[in-house]
């Protein structure tokens, strides 16, 4: 069983390892093993999460629908006024960034091609 399996199959629903579960992996894996293992967990607990940052308080109707949307997913919504405008949302490694912080920092990088 690979480390990304392994990590998947352990986890429960809430993000927890059961401590007999961990325990076991902690007995059985060799050091390299169990290091693929923890790095495929922190990945697997990244990709169940959702962080959304928007400016402002943020409607009502905008937090049910990414609710709707990352449905099964621990949903954590903040304000970051540095945006500018609009909203950023990170999930496992990908990142959404429309915001007026995200755009000015998209032109500056083509500027800096040119």
């Amino acid at each position: 069983m690979d480390a990304g399996t392994l990590a998947r199959s352990s986890l429960a629903e809430d993000g927890t390892v059961d401590q007999r579960i961990a325990e076991y992996i902690l007995r059985s894996l060799p050091r390299s093993e169990l290091k693929e293992y923890l790095a495929a967990l922190r990945r697997e607990l990244r990709r169940r999460r959702v962080d959304v940052s928007l400016t402002g308080p943020g409607e009502e109707p905008l937090r049910q629908e990414l609710g709707r949307t990352f449905s099964g997913r621990e949903l954590v919504i903040s304000r970051d006024d540095a945006l500018g405008g609009g909203v950023k949302v990170r999930t496992g490694d990908d990142i959404i960034d429309a915001s007026a912080q995200g755009y000015v920092r998209q032109l500056i990088g083509k500027l800096r091609e040119t």
